[in-house]
């Protein structure tokens, strides 16, 4: 008897019935926002901008001092985002796998 390689779908149905309910969903809706004076931004959990408003002080700034305050306020919705993905793992991992994720990412 041989064994046939398995099909995309099987693999799939596999992965969905081996993952918490939820876990998926839950990870894919997170997204954190980060303001200074009027600009903002919104990240997604891997940190890719998927809002930005620039209010008439932000237009006024310097090109470069403009993108020096996105690229901090995008690290910083980042971080949160990411802390927010964690507390997601953590209500299924256990404990020590939880505490290991914090510790790895320096979020604690």
């Amino acid at each position: 008897m041989t064994d046939e390689p398995q099909s995309i779908e099987e693999m799939l149905a596999q992965d969905d019935e081996r993952e918490p309910l939820g876990v998926r969903a839950a990870l894919d809706e997170i997204t954190c926002s980060a303001r200074e004076d009027d600009v903002v931004v919104t990240v997604d959990l891997h940190g890719k901008l998927v809002g930005l408003d620039l209010g008439p002080r932000a237009m006024a700034l310097r090109p470069s001092a403009l993108a020096a305050r996105v690229h901090r306020l995008v690290d910083s919705a980042t971080r949160d985002a990411l802390a927010a993905g964690v507390r997601v793992l953590a209500d299924v991992l256990d404990e020590p796998a939880a505490a290991e994720l914090v510790s790895d990412l320096a979020l604690s």
